[in-house]
């Protein structure tokens, strides 16, 4: 019994409905919410379709859902190009096919981009989690195409749902193969994935209470792994940087340079000449640390590193102003190699005039700091006296560090210095600055992080949104750009400890995100629990983004002399054609032409054996059920018996579908059984 190919059996549609909101899933809380309502109307549209209540769309309705849905999309996004907008096309196409769908071709495209919608999503996450659902979506999408192969009347999803694991199961190894022997190479395209899309971190302007409002994200900003020898810094030596701002209009901070890239960015990282040696005598020794950063997708070019930073990576450069850059935005998560060295001398014999005339810039406001800062110019010896005549009056006036600072406005730095004296990290940096200025001391302010946790499970740190810090550089005659932290001078147990420790008193630590397990390190499980499943996160990230051309070849170098294209393609080659042998001896076993005898057929030769000892043979062509039905006439003492076992080889013999025929095969057993012969 063959079923019409118009018909699409129950349980295929069953797993295509399935397969279509856990596709879909991953994406609702990325795509405009009327993309999700529409998808969610399809699959209720479908359902009620196949149940006969509702009509299926006609030919204009199609027409204006296509059209009105490509529409839609670009209103919102104003392109049909680029990842977010190709993928809510890509959606809607596949909810719009659901539901137009009547044949089993027309399902069996739907099955396809359904595998599309999932691969998709590795857009925008790899995370070991999303991989994890994404592999049993695959199931459920594979589940469906068996489903649409199998007979209307198969109504077991569950023996579906286990040949989709077992098909699943046996491309693993196909899928390590390629995957470790596929030549990694670079895209021949490359997406914008930080179109449209916010993310929490630094950015470009820093005002007021900025930095305090970060410091309530517990989010992941990178993660630091130290080489081999290379000691973790002291937590007093850990400020990441990531930008300098020099340009002040009085209300905030910003990037004020606009320097020309070819000049001042050097790309080949060969050393930067703008570095000196540390001086003769200088107290402070030459300190090297060699480790990667695993950084969080930020939609920015700025990298972290401790100062003086030196990257070999692709693509990394050197500023003018000691910062790493990338050379294009950090749309996913990005791994590179840095090496700082901390006890250089930076800028020491001197700024050009027009860097020297940036880092002095001042606007016409806050007149009562500008007189603290003579008044405290006059009494200093040396530019490096007033610096730390200026961080004692920080530490000795009473100052308090929060992350409640008050509000300002006007004149905000007087108003920070003389009235409120409560602020956050963003309040001393930008007021010690303005203090340097106004005396004629170059500065800038250094915004990036500051700290960061020991992962005991990996040797590695953790660095969050919260550790979000802003510090000052001024520039010192015969001593180039020395860094200054005013906020450590007023609260030692942000530098030394953390922010948490310092807002023990206050409470203010997280107190947005209660949830967060970052405001229960007091607790040791539940702190093991979330260490435990970074360092799994973290050992993916590691083996998917890190296994690069590099680490390709370090891999096979192991095993042979010479790597190049040539062996790659005879290792894959060969290990494809090996697993197809094997899926093939695999198939010919469970095939016909070795398979086991029809057990139909098995019974009724064993009953051809009983009736021979009564002289009953079949005749040449004479079907099971006739031989029986006339051995039932010559044997009218078991005729009900016999009439009974004929008409289940009937039942077995035509039954349309296997899971129909075991039950039918059983009950053949037990007449034959009962049968006294």
């Amino acid at each position: 019994m063959n079923e019409p190919d118009y018909q699409i059996p129950r349980n295929g549609l069953a797993w295509l409905l399935a397969a279509m909101f856990g596709a879909l899933l991953p994406h609702m809380l990325r795509l405009p919410v009327w993309v999700t309502l529409i998808c969610l109307l399809c699959g209720v549209w479908k359902l009620m379709v196949y149940r006969g209540r509702w009509h299926g769309p006609n030919r204009p309705i199609r027409a204006l859902l296509v059209f009105g849905g490509g529409a839609a999309v670009f209103a919102h996004y104003g392109t049909l190009a680029g990842p977010d907008a190709g993928s809510a096309l890509l959606i809607l196409g596949f909810c719009f096919k659901l539901i137009e769908s009547r044949t089993r071709r027309d399902a069996f495209i739907v099955v396809i981009l359904g595998y599309f919608v999932v691969a998709v999503s590795f857009f925008f996450d790899q995370s070991i989690l999303l991989t994890l659902y994404l592999a049993l979506v695959c199931v459920m999408v594979t589940a469906a195409l068996l489903g649409l192969n199998q007979s209307v009347l198969h109504t077991r999803p569950r023996r579906t749902l286990r040949i989709s694991l077992r098909i699943m199961g046996y491309s693993l190894p196909m899928m390590l193969v390629l995957f470790v022997l596929v030549p990694r190479i670079g895209p021949i395209w490359s997406l914008d994935l930080g179109q449209n899309r916010a993310k929490t971190g630094l950015s470009e302007t820093i005002s007021a209470g900025d930095i305090a409002q970060l410091s309530q994200s517990s989010e992941l900003a990178f993660r630091v792994e130290f080489d081999p020898g290379s000691k973790v810094p002291p937590a007093s030596e850990r400020y990441w940087r990531a930008l300098v701002l020099d340009n002040y209009d009085g209300h905030r901070w910003t990037r004020g340079l606009d320097l020309d890239q070819r000049e001042q960015v050097d790309w080949q990282n060969n050393g930067n000449r703008w570095l000196t040696p540390p001086l003769s005598g200088s107290p402070t020794p030459l300190s090297r640390y060699d480790y990667q950063v695993m950084m969080e997708p930020t939609d920015q070019p700025w990298l972290f590193g401790l100062a003086w930073a030196r990257s070999d990576t692709r693509g990394v450069g050197a500023t003018r102003d000691f910062r790493l850059l990338l050379d294009k935005p950090v749309a996913r998560p990005f791994r590179y190699r840095v090496s700082s060295t901390i006890g250089y001398t930076l800028d020491a014999a001197g700024l050009p005039a027009w860097l020297h005339r940036a880092n002095l810039q001042l606007p016409d406001t806050d007149p009562l700091t500008r007189d603290l800062a003579q008044r405290l110019r006059r009494d200093s010896s040396s530019a490096a006296d007033y610096v730390h005549r200026v961080l004692r009056y920080f530490n000795q006036q009473d100052f308090s560090y929060t992350l409640r600072p008050p509000l300002l406005s006007g004149d905000r730095v007087d108003q920070f210095l003389f009235e409120s004296r409560r602020g956050f990290c963003s309040h001393y940096a930008g007021a010690f600055v303005f203090l340097m200025r106004a005396v004629g001391l170059p500065a800038r302010i250094v915004a990036g992080y500051q700290g960061g946790e020991l992962n005991p499970l990996g040797g590695y740190l953790l660095v969050h949104q919260f550790d979000a810090h802003a510090w000052v550089e001024v520039w010192l005659p015969q001593q180039g750009w020395v860094r200054f932290d005013p906020t450590a001078w007023v609260s030692p147990e942000r530098v030394e400890q953390g922010l948490e420790q310092a807002m023990a008193q206050e409470g203010s630590f997280l107190e947005d995100s209660p949830l967060s397990p970052l405001r229960y390190r007091g607790s040791a499980w539940i702190t093991q629990l979330r260490l435990s499943w970074d360092y799994l996160n973290y050992g993916w990230y590691r083996v998917m983004l890190g296994y690069d051309a590099k680490a390709q070849r370090e891999l096979l170098s192991r095993l042979f002399d010479r790597v190049d294209l040539k062996l790659l393609a005879t290792l894959l080659l060969s290990t494809i054609a090996a697993l197809l042998l094997g899926l093939s001896w695999w198939i010919f076993r469970q095939s016909g032409l070795r398979s086991r005898p029809d057990p139909l057929l098995k019974l009724y030769r064993k009953l051809c054996r009983r009736l021979a000892r009564k002289g009953l043979q079949p005749e040449v062509g004479e079907a099971p059920a006739s031989f029986v039905r006339r051995a039932a006439e010559s044997l009218p003492d078991q005729a009900v018996a016999l009439q009974r076992i004929a008409r289940q080889f009937e039942l077995c013999l035509y039954a349309p579908s296997a899971n129909e025929r075991d039950p039918q095969l059983q009950r053949l057993r037990v007449q034959l059984r009962r049968l006294a012969l």
